[in-house]
């Protein structure tokens, strides 16, 4: 079954230079467009000779920035590069986007909230043990206002968000790899490097950058091994969509690279806590909903 997914990369038109143009197509929409608000947002702050307002260049925070204007500006890109990845999908492949998700016609969306109800319980166990175990960490900063404000934001562009890395990822990426390598091993560690590679310029990988590297790329071999296992990227999406709503509605840290309005902020990050209860989470994710 899980060849059957992986697959998939041989429908539509494969030609080498499809791949190489659809490669810059999805770089160009990714990393020029889709940094565009970020970057002149960026500048604005650079020259308003406001000392509150600044792009911190170490962390690459927009200080002084209202939490819900930093969200749209960097999901922004994420959107572009779901416009790339659907452009190169969908005309220079000629197949359907949904390949990239299932091998079935119609997408099972029971099995997105499943992933996403059980991973949102357990990474809610495991950050209510860490909060009892190190409260002197965390603070309560819930503000009704702004978290009202920036709600309806977080549940819309959030799943968007998680989707466009899972079909890049798990989906397209691991699907391309499979094809021109023939190989299931390569397609699980070569997305889940580069999807280390990419994370790894996230604040939260200046407090420790070994272990945050360990943490990235166990991340991506999760969702490659639940995406192969299950045969589609359903629970993936689900999954990826509930961590991170997680952390921007109920607890996020002072230095996230999504800053936001959340019931929760935790200080002083501890990359070996949060390691100890992604392993723990994974593997109880795994044991639970594979079980049968």
């Amino acid at each position: 079954m899980s060849g059957q997914y992986l697959s998939l990369g041989k429908k539509g038109k494969n030609s080498w230079w499809r791949y190489f143009i659809s490669f810059l197509v999805i770089l160009f929409f990714y990393q020029i467009i889709g940094v565009i608000p970020f970057s002149v947002l960026s500048i604005m702050l650079t020259l308003d000779n406001d000392p509150a307002t600044n792009l911190n260049p170490e962390t690459l925070q927009l200080e002084g920035v209202a939490p819900l204007i930093s969200y749209l500006v960097i999901n922004f890109i994420l959107i572009s590069l779901l416009i790339g990845l659907y452009i190169a999908v969908r005309f220079l492949h000629q197949r359907h986007i949904i390949t990239l998700i299932t091998p079935n016609k119609q997408i099972r969306w029971k099995r997105i909230f499943q992933g996403f109800g059980l991973y949102f319980f357990l990474v809610s166990v495991t950050s209510g043990v860490a909060m009892l175990l190190s409260s002197s960490n965390y603070e309560l900063t819930f503000k009704l206002n702004s978290f009202l404000v920036f709600l309806p934001v977080a549940l819309v562009l959030t799943p968007i968000q998680a989707s466009a890395e899972e079909l890049f990822f798990r989906g397209y990426l691991m699907q391309t790899l499979a094809l021109k390598t023939n190989n299931s091993l390569i397609p699980i560690f070569g997305s889940s490097v580069l999807f280390m590679l990419l994370h790894l310029f996230n604040p939260e990988a200046q407090s420790n950058f070994f272990l945050m590297a360990t943490f990235y790329f166990l991340f991506g071999i999760f969702f490659a091994f639940i995406t192969i296992k299950d045969n589609s990227l359903e629970l993936a999406i689900g999954t990826h969509t509930a961590n991170n709503l997680f952390v921007v509605l109920i607890l996020n840290h002072s230095r996230s690279v999504l800053p936001s309005p959340s019931i929760f902020t935790g200080f002083n990050f501890d990359p070996l806590s949060s390691l100890t209860a992604f392993i723990f989470t994974a593997v109880s994710f795994c044991f639970i909903i594979f079980k049968k």
